[in-house]
């Protein structure tokens, strides 16, 4: 159901066009699961950063805060 509406042919449609799989269920991304290039640090810049109270470097949190922006290497 969309905005109220019952589209019964919504799901074959995606599944033949996308060829995505619905209902099929998602699988748990790991830590352990994710490559990503190392870090690029600058002291230069981060030393002239003021009132910074959280800083890390951490692969979770460079995931997490990635906002969609691809940081994943490409084999």
């Amino acid at each position: 159901m969309y905005g109220g509406e019952v589209l019964p042919a919504f799901a074959p449609w995606v599944e033949e066009n996308c060829g995505l799989k619905i209902g099929t269920p998602d699988l748990a991304q790991t830590e352990d699961s994710m490559t990503i290039s190392p870090p690029i640090i600058n002291s230069e810049f981060l030393s002239s950063v003021k009132n910074f109270s959280r800083l890390s470097f951490a692969k979770w949190e460079r995931i997490m805060h990635s906002r969609g922006e691809t940081n994943m290497e490409v084999d």
